[in-house]
């Protein structure tokens, strides 16, 4: 049995997201109540440079003096924005600046308006998932949702996670997985009625074009890996036929679409093997067989069974042969899943060319080049 391990190839399209995902340090809700004052001209200047401040490492430096300097600043609430900000899109990442001024924000403005909530929990949220806190990550995606269920940053994250990881007992699992399937589903939704923004210097058609497509792969990919682990093989290949069309440099979508190809070959080979034993027996029963009615009825049975044969027999082949080149393409791609891959791609490669590994590499090398021409 296979693992399926946590190798969601999801960050790049979060970026795309979290970036169209626009929540004003003076929100409309702030902006209708009673507008903060700086105490001091000191104050005023201090809170200015902070505020046109580019470089988010002094941007960051300059919210922590800021703080210490003006304990009892109105504009503190802006003030830990820009931190949390600031720290999430440092390279790399503070991840643990971000969830640390998170919880002091939530806990001194527990009363601060939903569209400024989202803005400090989408980047707390993507903070967890950096730190690989499976269970605030989740956390933070439903509390996001109860504030907007249209939310496509948390979408994203939670159809991504919740497929990788999965409880033990069958009903809290099952329960997960149709979770992440409503989620990838209706973020499937959403990114297919994204408009291209306007910014400057604008995106071309093409590049959002580009764009679109790797969230639309990120979530196709979700929804395959949920089909994978309800053993819906058929299903699970179809998804990611279409994410490793749209995005053709996953080697993790392409690993487990041979997986899936792995599957749906082997109980072709199941199939089969039954359906010879089935003929086996209809056969002897036909020659047992006295009665010119039951004759007929037993060569009719025998033909129906010759005949789902010799689709099985059709079938196994294609089936085993996508495997092939899926696990190929991943090998070529490198990447977490290339060990996985290459055992995978050898044991099949050897079972169909009499036990050899005799050309293999040129196997490989023909499958990168694949990628490279555009899709039909």
């Amino acid at each position: 049995m296979f693992s399926f391990k946590k190798w969601a190839a999801y960050a790049s399209a979060a970026c795309l997201v979290l970036s169209l995902s626009v929540a004003p340090l003076f929100s409309q809700a702030a902006a209708e109540q009673k507008q903060p004052q700086a105490k001091t001209k000191a104050e005023y200047d201090a809170y200015m440079a902070l505020y046109n401040e580019a470089d988010p490492a002094k941007k960051a430096d300059l919210a922590t003096k800021f703080l210490t300097d003006h304990s009892e600043t109105e504009f503190k609430m802006f003030v830990y924005q820009m931190q949390i900000d600031s720290y999430a899109r440092l390279q790399p990442p503070n991840v643990d600046k971000v969830v640390e001024t998170g919880e002091k924000f939530f806990k001194d403005f527990p009363q601060a308006d939903n569209n400024t909530k989202k803005f400090v929990m989408q980047r707390m949220m993507n903070a967890y998932q950096q730190k690989n806190d499976f269970a605030k990550t989740v956390e933070y995606g439903d509390k996001l949702l109860t504030i907007d269920p249209k939310d496509l940053p948390s979408l994203l994250t939670l159809s991504s996670i919740l497929p990788e990881r999965l409880p033990t007992e069958e009903d809290k699992k099952a329960a997960q997985l149709d979770k992440a399937l409503d989620y990838s589903n209706r973020a499937k939704a959403d990114i297919e009625s994204l408009q291209k923004p306007t910014q400057n210097p604008p995106i071309t058609d093409e590049q959002w074009t580009a764009e679109k497509n790797k969230l639309l792969a990120t979530v196709n990919s979700s929804i395959g890996l949920v089909h994978l682990n309800k053993k819906e093989y058929d299903k699970a290949s179809k998804q990611y036929e279409i994410s490793t069309n749209l995005t053709k440099t996953n080697p993790v979508d392409f690993y487990r679409l041979g997986i899936a190809y792995t599957f749906l070959a082997r109980n072709m080979a199941k199939e089969l093997n039954e359906l010879v034993a089935a003929m086996n027996q209809a056969q002897t029963e036909l020659q047992n067989a006295q009665d010119a009615a039951v004759k007929d009825e037993k060569q009719k049975k025998l033909l129906e069974l010759k005949e789902k044969s010799q689709d099985s027999e059709k079938k196994f082949p294609e089936m085993r042969d996508k495997a092939i080149d899926s696990l190929a393409k991943s090998v070529y791609l490198k990447g977490v899943t290339e060990a996985s891959a290459r055992t995978e791609l050898e044991r099949l490669y050897k079972s169909k060319n009499n036990n050899t590994l005799d050309g293999i590499d040129t196997l490989i090398a023909q499958a990168g080049e694949s990628l490279k021409r555009p899709a039909q």
